[in-house]
């Protein structure tokens, strides 16, 4: 068996680690939990559930689930009330894993049990549908869940996404807006040039690495020619540059003034407090918005700033403080894309102790009853501002439904699709690692 390909590579002070899985052969070859999966992508719901149930309530060992978002764990927490042989006793989850952590812990499932389903955020990790380490199931009945073939290798879990934004001073303190992706590289030459941006590094954020690499894809260049032409009134040509993307990740890179540890962080705080006169551009992800629309807090000058002023709260138990959600700003149009939407994908462990059980798992976590009880949010106002009634929390999305409840000042998931720049796995599965290399290395250049 070949074992996980991991690559780390030392640039300066960078480090990045990436891993690809091996394709399982015909069918009729395949055993363990290759097989066990392939016949589970065959059953019917009640038969999975009968071989779910049989294979819990003979077992000894807990069913796990590991991953990177709390979604996991709320959602296991439904699914133990759908399926009564799974409990609190005989389950558990494991979602604080960064991307790295992750693939490195995947390493134990070639000789021995690790877990039974991981969630998994780099879809660069998984080389192929029926892996060595990862085995992905398909629904039977996947189209009648509302997934398309293209949902399905490998199978989405949630989408998630990231973009750019600013504060609310932004303009104020700048005298300018962001409208155009070139205003994020070129030079201090170019209108309206952006030039203090803050990025969470590609160097051990994998998924930022996979938006840097999908700048770059064939399907994403006429987009981004066309923001050129729009902001320097000319069409884009080159002698230095493969792709108008290439020369984007390039400049971008070049142009990030820093390197930001936690999205979240930046979103409920770093932007208010630290960066309310500095007027930074950020791209990070937007479910930390969560994050945001808890917080409060009491900034020097509030009172007499013309912008500050207008969000302080007058009622209610932070009277005085302001909502770091009020400040942030994301919703623009941004001529070419407003950031990148991306999918966490349902994978069945190899060496899996419940196989069957992770594909009813997976198979649950498309549902919009999943959906709904994991992810809804009654603190949120929906998007014609009514309060009380449950609706999506920021930055997630099915990708079998688009029949949610919308947060107010969300787009729906097919409005974020079509602004942002979408993950494909077929590009990404055969990026090089030169490719990958050349990207670090820029990394490396920056001195932020």
């Amino acid at each position: 068996m070949k074992k996980l390909l991991t690559i780390v590579i030392v640039l300066a002070m960078v480090c990045s680690a990436a891993f690809a899985l091996v394709a399982c052969g015909p069918q009729e070859n395949l055993e363990g939990t290759a097989k066990v999966v392939a016949e589970a992508s065959k059953m019917s719901l009640e038969d999975l559930k009968a071989a779910s149930k049989k294979e819990m309530e003979e077992s000894k060992d807990t069913f796990k689930v590991v991953g990177l978002t709390s979604v996991l764990a709320k959602t296991l927490e439904a699914f133990q009330k759908e399926y009564e042989w799974v409990t609190t006793e005989n389950s558990t989850c494991k979602n604080d894993y960064k991307d790295y952590q992750l693939l490195q812990a995947l390493e134990t499932a070639e000789n021995k049990y690790f877990a039974d389903f991981a969630l998994v955020q780099d879809v660069r990790s998984i080389a192929a549908v029926d892996g060595e380490l990862l085995h992905n199931y398909v629904p039977s009945d996947y189209k009648a869940l509302g997934l398309t073939d293209a949902d399905i290798k490998p199978l989405k879990g949630i989408y998630f996404n990231k973009v750019f934004w600013t504060n609310s001073n932004f303009e104020t303190v700048t005298g300018k807006t962001l409208y155009n992706i070139w205003q994020l590289a070129g030079t201090d030459a170019d209108a309206d040039h952006l030039d203090k941006v803050s990025f969470q590094t590609a160097a051990t954020e994998q998924i930022n690495m996979s938006f840097l690499l999908s700048c770059e894809a064939p399907e994403n260049q006429e987009r981004i020619e066309a923001a050129y032409k729009k902001y320097y009134n000319k069409d884009w040509s080159s002698d230095t540059y493969t792709s108008a993307g290439q020369q984007w990740v390039t400049e971008f890179i070049a142009n990030i003034s820093r390197f930001h540890s936690s999205d979240g962080t930046a979103m409920k705080e770093t932007q208010l407090k630290d960066d309310w006169t500095n007027g930074y551009v950020y791209y990070g992800a937007f479910a930390k918005m969560k994050d945001a629309v808890g917080k409060y807090y009491t900034v020097a000058g509030q009172e007499t700033d013309p912008i500050l002023k207008d969000l302080v709260e007058t009622s209610g138990d932070n009277v005085g403080k302001i909502n770091a959600m009020k400040t942030v700003k994301w919703d623009r149009e941004i001529e070419g894309f407003n950031g990148f939407m991306y999918a966490m994908c349902s994978q069945v462990v190899n060496n899996a102790k419940h196989p069957y059980t992770a594909c009813l798992y997976a198979r649950y976590l498309v549902t919009l009853q999943a959906y709904a009880g994991a992810i809804y949010n009654n603190k949120l106002p929906s998007a014609d501002g009514t309060t009380g009634t449950p609706v999506n929390q920021y930055g997630y999305y099915s990708p079998a439904s688009n029949a949610i409840t919308y947060a107010q000042n969300d787009w729906t998931r097919d409005v974020h699709i079509q602004r942002e720049l979408v993950e494909s796995y077929d590009y990404l599965k055969g990026v090089k690692i030169t490719q990958v290399n050349r990207i670090l290395g820029l990394i490396a250049q920056n001195k932020a």
